[in-house]
């Protein structure tokens, strides 16, 4: 599945460190937070919502960098947006939240940035931008980002689409597959799947081929 080896762990945590140092934030507790995220996101049931998973965003932010506004906000939302993860509940976006504030604020990283961050993580529960208030700057593009396995190779897209059905192996099979296509049709049937045009050029049509693929081979499996 999505795993990653040891030495680029140690590279994510650099990163992670370089990250809270360039927001000021307290590098004592700095080390403490990152234990607690590489515990959370090492959780044995998780098969791609893994540290893969936030390396994987933050190459691609990488590459879109020019895109984002903030870019420490950015990250710090990829960093914590899958932090609590259990396919069981359906209030993992509500917690991931109120967490990364917890945490983030034990860091004494600025307010704002803890609300923009919040946002983010909340706005993952449906893949949606909010219609309400002010949106965080980044936002659009961060949601993109989630969204950009779907817009992957066919060979990788499948992968994900076997480790998907791992995370969700308590469920039995005939209820996995409604479930997951009910997703998957959600997502098929908008007129826009990314937000920017950057990443929707990038990703749109092979994103909605994979949506296909995995429909028709849960529907005719």
């Amino acid at each position: 599945m999505f795993l990653i080896p040891s030495e680029q762990k140690s590279k994510l945590q650099q990163q992670w460190s370089d990250l809270i140092q360039e927001l000021a934030g307290s590098q004592k507790q700095s080390k403490e937070v990152w234990a607690i995220i590489e515990r959370y996101y090492s959780e044995p049931h998780r098969s791609y919502h893994n540290l893969s998973h936030i390396q994987a965003l933050l190459r691609h932010a990488e590459t879109v960098k020019g895109l984002v506004q903030y870019y420490p906000a950015l990250a710090l939302s990829i960093w914590f947006h899958d932090l609590v993860y259990d396919t069981r509940v359906n209030d993992n976006e509500r917690k991931s939240s109120a967490l990364a504030a917890q945490l983030l604020m034990h860091l004494e990283i600025d307010s704002n940035i803890i609300l923009h961050v919040q946002q983010c993580i909340l706005a993952t529960a449906r893949h949606e931008i909010p219609q309400r208030g002010t949106v965080a700057a980044d936002l659009p593009l961060f949601l993109d980002l989630d969204m950009a396995i779907f817009g992957s190779a066919p060979d990788v897209y499948q992968q994900y689409s076997r480790a998907m059905r791992n995370e969700y192996r308590w469920l039995e099979a005939p209820l996995y597959r409604a479930g997951r296509i009910k997703v998957l049709k959600r997502f098929a049937e908008r007129e826009h799947l990314f937000f920017h045009p950057a990443m929707a050029a990038q990703y749109d049509t092979q994103a909605r081929a994979n949506l296909a693929w995995e429909i028709k081979k849960l529907t005719f499996f």
